[in-house]
């Protein structure tokens, strides 16, 4: 059960990055052009995974699959 839960937060994590070093590089490459919009879709792209990781956690927490550490400050 536990791989269940890893396995698409994983996934989703490895997207984000490649979403944020594809915007890196179409930044570098388009150099400054305004007809290319190709950063703004990678960023736009990596938001909503950002939202999506965030709503997975949000779910694993509110069924139990993830548990606090139990530290207090």
């Amino acid at each position: 059960m536990d791989i269940i839960f890893k396995l698409p937060v994983l996934l989703v994590l490895l997207f984000i990055l490649i979403s944020l070093f594809q915007g890196m590089y179409y930044m570098a490459k388009d150099d400054g052009k305004n007809s290319s919009t190709r950063v703004v879709r990678a960023l736009t792209i990596r938001v909503t995974l950002s939202l999506l990781l965030f709503a997975i956690l949000m779910a694993g927490y509110f069924f139990g699959l993830l548990t606090p550490h139990g530290l207090t400050p």
